[in-house]
């Protein structure tokens, strides 16, 4: 009886192990599978080609709008600007211009918070762009603005220059902002001050 336990054990264990390897092995192999090697010289020879002019101009266009929208804060006296229903307002505004990615993973919410901070309206002003680096489905563009700090009256009481990237990706068709990259540091500054 103890041996015949013991065989069944042993003939368990052993059927595991060779459906566990079985499967690790198919799962292996279907992991490593080499591209058709006409996508690879498709994909070669599309990055070397340049976006068309009309399509940079776009990209030019797009930034501008963009970062106009982005850094557009009204702050009224009285109105609690940190509110939820600001966010997604803005975020709504924003969609058009972002990749879903970008999207999910924006900072919405810092010009509002640099706001709040310095009691003040934000607008963007000179915002000048061009175009860096160009291919048929992703630009960079570089640019430079300043961010305008004014109090209720409407009177400036500060300008932050900001400089920064906005690469562009080819999204459903569409050129979208992937990634905008610029100097936080001001910012960052404001909201940590205490």
């Amino acid at each position: 009886m103890i041996l015949r336990k013991l065989n069944y054990f042993i003939g368990t264990v052993t059927l595991m192990s060779v459906v566990m390897m079985g499967c690790n092995e198919s799962q292996k192999n279907e992991s490593i599978q080499e591209p058709a090697p006409s996508s690879n010289s498709q994909l070669s020879i599309l990055t070397n080609q340049k976006a068309s002019a009309q399509e940079e101009q776009q990209a030019l266009e797009m930034t501008l709008e963009y970062k106009t929208v982005e850094f557009a804060v009204d702050n009224m006296e009285g109105e609690e600007l940190l509110t939820v229903e600001k966010m997604l307002a803005k975020k709504e505004i924003l969609k058009p211009f972002l990749t879903e990615r970008n999207l999910e993973r924006s900072s919405i919410g810092l010009p509002f918070q640099v706001a709040d901070r310095e009691d003040a309206s934000l607008h963007a002003e000179d915002i000048k762009a061009k175009i860096k680096e160009s291919k048929n489905d992703w630009m960079l563009v570089e640019y430079t603005l300043h961010l305008v700090f004014t109090n209720d009256d409407g009177e400036e009481t500060k300008t932050i220059p900001l400089e920064g990237e906005i690469t562009f990706l080819q999204e459903q068709g569409e050129w979208r902002i992937q990634d905008d990259t610029y100097n936080m540091k001001a910012f960052m500054d404001i909201v940590n001050k205490l």
